[in-house]
Protein backbone atom coordinates (compact mmCIF):
# COMPACT_ATOMS: atom_id res chain seq x y z
CA UNK A 1 0.00 0.00 0.00
CA UNK A 2 3.08 2.43 0.89
CA UNK A 3 4.10 2.05 -2.98
CA UNK A 4 1.07 2.56 -4.21
CA UNK A 5 0.71 5.92 -2.40
CA UNK A 6 4.48 7.16 -3.47
CA UNK A 7 3.70 6.06 -7.18
CA UNK A 8 0.71 8.48 -6.86
CA UNK A 9 2.26 11.18 -5.21
CA UNK A 10 5.11 10.57 -7.99
CA UNK A 11 2.86 10.89 -10.69
CA UNK A 12 1.04 13.63 -9.44
CA UNK A 13 4.78 15.83 -9.74
CA UNK A 14 5.07 14.72 -12.98
CA UNK A 15 1.57 15.72 -14.67
CA UNK A 16 1.82 18.89 -12.45
CA UNK A 17 5.23 20.00 -14.11
CA UNK A 18 3.97 18.58 -17.25
CA UNK A 19 1.31 21.01 -17.09
CA UNK A 20 3.10 23.98 -16.04
CA UNK A 21 5.88 23.39 -18.95
CA UNK A 22 3.21 23.18 -21.66
CA UNK A 23 1.22 26.52 -19.40
CA UNK A 24 4.25 28.48 -19.46
CA UNK A 25 4.78 27.81 -23.58
CA UNK A 26 1.12 28.29 -24.27
CA UNK A 27 0.36 32.33 -23.92
CA UNK A 28 3.61 33.27 -25.11
CA UNK A 29 3.39 35.03 -29.06
CA UNK A 30 4.30 33.99 -32.24
CA UNK A 31 6.80 36.28 -33.66
CA UNK A 32 8.23 37.44 -37.30
CA UNK A 33 11.76 38.02 -37.60
CA UNK A 34 13.92 38.93 -40.00
CA UNK A 35 17.63 38.04 -40.19
CA UNK A 36 20.00 35.24 -41.02
CA UNK A 37 20.18 31.81 -40.09
CA UNK A 38 23.94 30.76 -38.97
CA UNK A 39 26.01 27.69 -37.23
CA UNK A 40 26.18 29.17 -34.00
CA UNK A 41 29.12 26.48 -33.52
CA UNK A 42 31.20 28.62 -36.04
CA UNK A 43 29.47 32.08 -35.35
CA UNK A 44 31.38 31.45 -31.96
CA UNK A 45 34.81 29.85 -32.88
CA UNK A 46 35.23 32.17 -35.34
CA UNK A 47 33.04 35.98 -35.06
CA UNK A 48 34.77 37.87 -37.37
CA UNK A 49 33.62 35.29 -40.85
CA UNK A 50 31.12 33.17 -40.15
CA UNK A 51 27.95 35.22 -41.50
CA UNK A 52 27.02 36.06 -44.65
CA UNK A 53 26.97 34.62 -48.23
CA UNK A 54 30.72 33.61 -48.00
CA UNK A 55 30.04 31.55 -45.14
CA UNK A 56 26.70 29.91 -46.42
CA UNK A 57 28.44 26.53 -47.39
CA UNK A 58 30.04 26.31 -44.38
CA UNK A 59 26.99 27.41 -42.48
CA UNK A 60 25.05 24.64 -44.34
CA UNK A 61 27.21 21.57 -43.62
CA UNK A 62 27.38 22.70 -40.10
CA UNK A 63 24.12 22.61 -39.77
CA UNK A 64 23.30 19.30 -41.65
CA UNK A 65 25.87 17.84 -39.74
CA UNK A 66 23.67 18.63 -36.22
CA UNK A 67 25.49 21.76 -35.07
CA UNK A 68 23.08 23.94 -33.12
CA UNK A 69 21.24 26.22 -35.14
CA UNK A 70 21.01 29.81 -34.45
CA UNK A 71 19.08 33.13 -36.40
CA UNK A 72 20.88 36.62 -36.10
CA UNK A 73 18.49 38.88 -35.87
CA UNK A 74 18.44 42.42 -37.52
CA UNK A 75 18.59 44.30 -34.20
CA UNK A 76 21.58 41.75 -33.34
CA UNK A 77 19.96 39.99 -31.35
CA UNK A 78 20.77 36.14 -31.59
CA UNK A 79 18.42 33.68 -31.02
CA UNK A 80 18.71 29.52 -30.80
CA UNK A 81 16.24 27.66 -33.22
CA UNK A 82 15.15 25.16 -31.98
CA UNK A 83 11.61 22.80 -33.94
CA UNK A 84 8.48 23.14 -32.56
CA UNK A 85 7.79 19.82 -30.04
CA UNK A 86 11.42 18.61 -30.43
CA UNK A 87 11.07 18.61 -34.07
CA UNK A 88 14.66 18.11 -35.91
CA UNK A 89 15.44 21.70 -38.25
CA UNK A 90 18.35 20.92 -40.12
CA UNK A 91 16.69 20.48 -43.05
CA UNK A 92 14.41 23.14 -42.90
CA UNK A 93 16.92 25.96 -42.43
CA UNK A 94 20.02 25.34 -44.09
CA UNK A 95 19.61 26.07 -47.42
CA UNK A 96 19.03 29.69 -45.97
CA UNK A 97 22.05 30.05 -44.54
CA UNK A 98 23.93 33.15 -45.08
CA UNK A 99 20.64 34.82 -46.89
CA UNK A 100 17.88 37.00 -45.24
CA UNK A 101 15.09 35.40 -43.97
CA UNK A 102 12.40 35.95 -42.59
CA UNK A 103 11.22 32.99 -39.30
CA UNK A 104 8.25 32.90 -37.74
CA UNK A 105 7.80 31.08 -34.08
CA UNK A 106 7.27 31.75 -30.55
CA UNK A 107 10.35 33.35 -28.85
CA UNK A 108 11.65 31.34 -25.21
CA UNK A 109 13.35 33.22 -23.21
CA UNK A 110 15.01 31.23 -20.50
CA UNK A 111 17.74 31.87 -17.97
CA UNK A 112 19.48 34.13 -20.08
CA UNK A 113 19.28 31.79 -23.33
CA UNK A 114 17.24 33.12 -26.32
CA UNK A 115 15.55 30.55 -28.73
CA UNK A 116 13.04 30.28 -31.47
CA UNK A 117 10.25 27.43 -31.83
CA UNK A 118 10.25 27.73 -35.72
CA UNK A 119 6.87 27.01 -37.60
CA UNK A 120 8.09 28.84 -40.67
CA UNK A 121 11.01 30.37 -42.06
CA UNK A 122 11.21 32.38 -45.61
CA UNK A 123 13.23 34.39 -47.70
CA UNK A 124 13.24 37.78 -46.90
CA UNK A 125 11.75 40.35 -49.28
CA UNK A 126 14.24 42.87 -50.02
Amino acid sequence: MKRIGTLAVSMSFVFNGAAVAQHTHSHAKPVALTGEIIDLTCFLQHPDNATGMDHAKCAKTCINNGLPVGFRAEDGTIYLVIGTGHEPIAVTVANAAGKKSTVTGTIIDHDGVKAIALVSIVDAKP
